[in-house]
């Protein structure tokens, strides 16, 4: 598969993944300061969203509804670049809520990325004329699978050799 498709993929996943928790999203920010100027200031909404916005909350249309109306809009013209500005630190910070979704998008990524990665995974079958001894040494796997492997085995305090 060639890079651009695989990009293509990924960003489709990561857009599903996105409309999937657009609820989930805007029902963890709960008030529109720091989430809406973050967004202003990053250039995500234009100057007039933003005070459409801040007017709507003014005219005690609930947060919840406001964001999500904003995360619609969003959609649009999503790319990995928005999930960076939802889930930085302050947003984090001063909502908690969105903790477990950002959590859920770096799954989403980490498995993405692995089971692109094993897409590559070769394994080598021995043939009937191959030497006994060899046939346990024949089966090759891909580095990703390996790293994953060792990865793994950090995060348990173990060191593998492979």
């Amino acid at each position: 598969m060639l890079p651009v498709q695989k990009k293509e993929i990924f960003r489709e996943i990561l857009l599903n993944h996105f409309k999937e928790n657009k609820v989930e999203i805007a029902s963890a920010v709960t008030k529109p300061f720091p989430f809406l100027e973050s967004l202003r200031d990053s250039s995500f909404i234009t100057e007039k969203i933003y005070s459409d916005s801040q007017e709507a909350c003014r005219n005690l249309v609930p947060v919840g509804k406001v964001i999500h109306h904003i995360l619609c809009h969003l959609e649009k013209t999503f790319d990995k670049s928005l999930l960076r500005a939802l889930f930085i630190r302050v947003h984090l910070k001063e909502y908690p809520d969105l903790i477990p979704i950002h959590r859920s998008f770096e799954n989403v990524i980490q498995d993405t990325y692995f089971s692109q990665e094993s897409d590559k995974e070769t394994l080598k079958l021995p043939s009937s004329e191959q030497d006994p001894v060899d046939i346990g040494n024949s089966f090759t796997w891909d580095r990703h699978t390996r790293n994953k492997d060792m990865c793994k085995s950090r995060i348990l305090g173990i060191q593998m050799n492979l």
